[in-house]
């Protein structure tokens, strides 16, 4: 399908966000000559970040992962474990997946994914000229990713199976993905996904060794990016699996380079606010971008 076809004119020079950090030109060929940091990444990289909304909305248009053609297992449940998007499987923010790329990934790279459903990633990832390895562990969600191939008019490696053991025959430059977050969203009852487990004590064994092979599979000084959120428990306390996924990664053997705070959810959240005086919870407005590295005391830095 011919690229006109499949995104607005001019959306790419319009959206500064696209440029990859290290590009001299744009997804157009055009010669960047910016000066500006801002300008150049499209954003100041500070530790808090923020969507731009109609960014967000155009490319969910032109990917078609709107959640509406999956449901999680547990979309009938009436409590809040019902999950967070109504019974519906989140999706990614694709402007986040720019955002990440442009400022931390080298030209060209080679991306891997443990957690490569939804396929958001694996398209903004194509489309600014990098090669992406997404691994999946349900088939359905592989096939149903496949495809789209056709309707983006770009194919990716999206590669059926588990990656708490997953053997791959190369090294990569950068990683980036998003984890389940334990049982919020309940995608298949199968052996090995992290969804499934029955204590958060299991689910943090199995994820521990997903990060195993994503620092396995990353050349040394490589950075590995992961986006998770807090979240309560069925009882109602709150779960850090921010500092438990830095805790694991640690005993892996990556170093943490860097946290943002992502500043992603919807205002239709605040709705919530009003029960603050009955429970005492604060309506949880943000995620956290956790930025791992692969260190090498014999080899310098590239960052």
């Amino acid at each position: 399908m011919p690229k006109d076809k499949m995104i607005p004119p001019n959306f790419y020079k319009n959206n500064l966000n696209f440029y990859p950090r290290f590009s001299e030109r744009d997804l157009m060929g055009n010669e960047l000559k910016e000066k500006s940091m801002n300008k150049r990444l499209g954003f100041l990289p500070n530790s808090l970040w923020k969507p731009n909304d109609s960014i967000t909305k155009e490319l969910k248009q032109i990917i078609g992962d709107t959640a509406q053609v999956r449901k999680t297992l547990n979309s009938s449940r009436s409590d809040r474990r019902s999950g967070v998007n109504g019974g519906k499987c989140s999706v990614f923010n694709p402007h986040l997946a720019q955002m990440i790329l442009s400022a931390y990934c080298i030209p060209n790279a080679n991306i891997f994914d443990a957690f490569g459903g939804g396929g958001t990633r694996g398209y903004i990832s194509t489309r600014m000229g990098h090669k992406y390895t997404g691994i999946e562990i349900r088939g359905e969600e592989v096939d149903r990713i496949k495809q789209m191939f056709d309707k983006w008019g770009i194919n990716f490696d999206i590669l059926l199976g588990d990656s708490r053991n997953f053997k791959l025959d190369k090294k990569f430059d950068f990683s980036f993905t998003c984890p389940p977050y334990y049982d919020l969203e309940v995608y298949s009852k199968m052996d090995g996904d992290l969804s499934a487990y029955q204590t958060y004590e299991e689910y943090l064994n199995n994820l521990k060794k997903c990060i195993k092979t994503t620092y396995d599979c990353l050349k040394d000084n490589s950075l590995s990016i992961w986006v998770v959120g807090n979240f309560r428990n069925k009882k109602g306390e709150l779960e850090h699996l921010n500092g438990d996924l830095i805790r694991i990664a640690k005993e892996v053997g990556f170093k943490l380079w860097d946290e943002i705070i992502w500043m992603g959810a919807s205002n239709v959240a605040l709705t919530r606010c009003g029960k603050f005086e009955v429970n005492r919870k604060c309506v949880r407005m943000h995620e956290y971008i956790i930025i791992l590295k692969k260190y090498s005391e014999k080899q310098e830095s590239k960052y």
